[in-house]
């Protein structure tokens, strides 16, 4: 494979078929036009550009985590999720919201840009009703909202990969600053995974996350206490160690702490025993989606509850 090949791999992978027009056209082969398109990558990124870097992110967690094999399950977490997704700030994202529960004791979730989100099943073991899952995800929502995974990214590096890229085109390609610019592109992915799943967030950011999260529940119709529920049932956990929440997130008194004050200021919504009742039928399993062969029930899954690995390198 050429250093051509895998140039235009990367920029393919990453939604930036304009600029590999631009390479592979026998009409437009000057320095200028090269130059140009890089420009345009190395601004802002766009949400189709964190889009897929939100899901090469996204692969990194599959291959960490095994989903769990329940689609009512799935289902249902969607249904919840895209509720309050809706009455986010930003609605609508170029590949929409998704959100997938993984079979993981671990407390835990995982909010890609563009809109991938993850929340593994110990972390809904948590919730006791349909309200405080629904705060659970808004907190994610919340992380996409304010692009918090895609600010860490190193602007400079992504200026970089660009400028580069459009210098050496106008020579051959090849060279080993074009391989390095390709492995610089990769390395932002690098960046995001290390800030999202290996260190977590800053304190600030969390409480963003954490506030916005108390108006979005209220936006949805849910009671934004629930947050607040959610919170204090984590701050009852005795045993705070291992990967995944403890590791990634200020303590649950920090939090709460931070945004009672928010939660306060909102309508207090009755949370709903219809809705409490189909969380309740949910999570035990007791709902099945026809022609599936999953199995019901928090924490089921094709291989336990268990992650596939507890590595965070």
């Amino acid at each position: 494979m050429t250093f051509l090949t895998i140039v235009i791999s990367a920029l393919m992978a990453f939604g930036l078929g304009d600029i590999v027009d631009i390479l592979e056209s026998d009409e437009v082969e000057s320095a200028l036009d090269v130059a140009e398109s890089f420009q345009r990558a190395s601004r802002e990124m766009s949400e189709v550009e964190e889009y897929y870097i939100g899901r090469s992110v996204a692969a990194v967690v599959i291959n960490m985590y095994v989903p769990l094999v329940d689609p009512a399950m799935q289902q249902y977490v969607n249904l919840v999720g895209q509720t309050v997704a809706c009455s986010s700030p930003k609605p609508t994202l170029f590949g929409g919201y998704h959100f997938l529960v993984l079979s993981s004791s671990e407390i835990n979730a995982i909010a890609c840009p563009g809109g991938l989100i993850f929340i593994s099943s110990g972390l809904i073991d948590i919730a006791s009703n349909e309200d405080e899952l629904a705060a659970i995800l808004a907190h994610e929502v919340a992380h996409v909202t304010l692009q918090h995974g895609i600010s860490s990214i190193d602007q400079a590096r992504w200026t970089e990969f660009g400028v580069l890229v459009a210098q050496e085109s106008t020579e051959r390609w090849g060279s080993s600053e074009v391989q390095n610019a390709a492995n610089n592109y990769g390395d932002l992915v690098e960046d995001v995974v290390s800030n999202i799943i290996t260190k977590g967030y800053s304190r600030e950011t969390e409480y963003q996350a954490d506030s916005l999260a108390a108006v979005i529940c209220a936006s949805a119709g849910y009671d934004p206490r629930a947050l607040s529920s959610v919170l204090e049932s984590m701050s009852a956990i005795d045993s705070r160690s291992g990967p995944g929440f403890w590791q990634t997130h200020p303590s649950p008194e920090d939090r709460l702490a931070a945004v009672d004050a928010v939660i306060a200021a909102l309508p207090q919504i009755q949370i709903d025993p219809v809705r409490t009742a189909r969380f309740n039928e949910y999570v035990s399993g007791s709902v099945s989606v026809p022609g599936s062969t999953g199995t019901g029930g928090r924490g089921s899954g094709s291989t336990g509850s268990s992650t596939t690995s507890t590595s965070r390198s």
